[in-house]
């Protein structure tokens, strides 16, 4: 299936929840299994476990060994994202993303003139002591894909920039700007380039007239009056060998739902 491509900033769903056992399940297995170990060891005669006790150990023990096995069953909104992506290419059509949102950040995002009020990354890099260029590369890891905004060399950092629409959607503190979705786009773009720090800044820029909507008063979207300090939010995430393996196991699932999905279409009413 070398068609098959997922875009690190769209493919967000194929991570969503959590593979194997949560927290309480593991805590929940290392007692039974201390229990049961002390039972047969005859350390503790009366640890013995009851009926319904064994049962939940074997089903703890099942979902363990089933994801060392890299065997992961896809939330919903991935498989719907791969049958999406499937759908493109089966029936011919592109499902591109336009609206007053991607425009701005577009729009804004750089430019060759050196004032920091026409370029987000500029803008960034200014604030943050940082030489921000815009990156020209295109990365590329198995079925992932993508086109990162920053590398920046001297830290080995992806840095991606995210140009809020107005004062007030613009997130002041970083737990404000949290995002499943930004944050795992970043730790693609690391897992793709082999480095381990991203870091999400958004930038509040102005928006461009033609851009402004009637409805929203100009005072939202002009902000060049402004200090650079609060212009800028930003938060740092890693990529750790968790997300590594997490990614791996989910694109092996991912790529054998397309495959199936696919096979479905094609051989429908034959």
């Amino acid at each position: 299936m070398e068609w098959l491509k997922f875009r690190a900033s769209a493919c967000a769903p194929l991570f969503t929840g959590e593979d194997g056992l949560t927290d309480t399940q593991q805590s929940r297995l290392n007692e039974l299994y201390s229990r049961h170990a002390s039972f047969l060891s005859g350390e503790n005669p009366k640890a013995r476990l009851t009926d319904n006790m064994s049962k939940e150990l074997d089903k703890l023990l099942e979902i363990k060994e089933r994801v060392e096995k890299g065997v992961v069953e896809l939330p919903t909104g991935a498989k719907s994202y791969i049958e999406n992506l499937v759908d493109q290419y089966v029936y011919k059509y592109e499902d591109g993303v336009d609206n007053k949102y991607t425009r701005k950040g577009l729009a804004v995002e750089d430019s060759d003139d050196e004032d920091i009020n026409k370029s987000a990354i500029k803008l960034a890099g200014s604030l943050l002591f940082a030489d921000y260029k815009k990156s020209n590369s295109y990365l590329t890891k198995g079925y992932f894909c993508g086109h990162p905004d920053i590398e920046d060399e001297d830290e080995e950092m992806i840095v991606d920039i995210k140009s809020s629409w107005n004062k007030k959607t613009f997130p002041k503190r970083p737990e404000d700007g949290k995002s499943s979705d930004y944050e795992w786009q970043g730790k693609l773009y690391c897992y793709m380039k082999g480095w381990r720090k991203f870091r999400l800044c958004y930038v509040l820029m102005s928006t461009p007239e033609d851009l402004v909507p009637d409805n929203e008063h100009g005072s939202l979207h002009y902000v060049n009056d402004l200090p650079l300090n609060l212009r800028v939010t930003y938060i740092d995430y890693e990529l750790t060998d968790k997300d590594i393996e997490k990614i791996e196991r989910r694109e092996k699932a991912a790529v054998k739902y397309a495959q199936e999905y696919y096979n479905f279409l094609i051989n429908k009413n034959k």
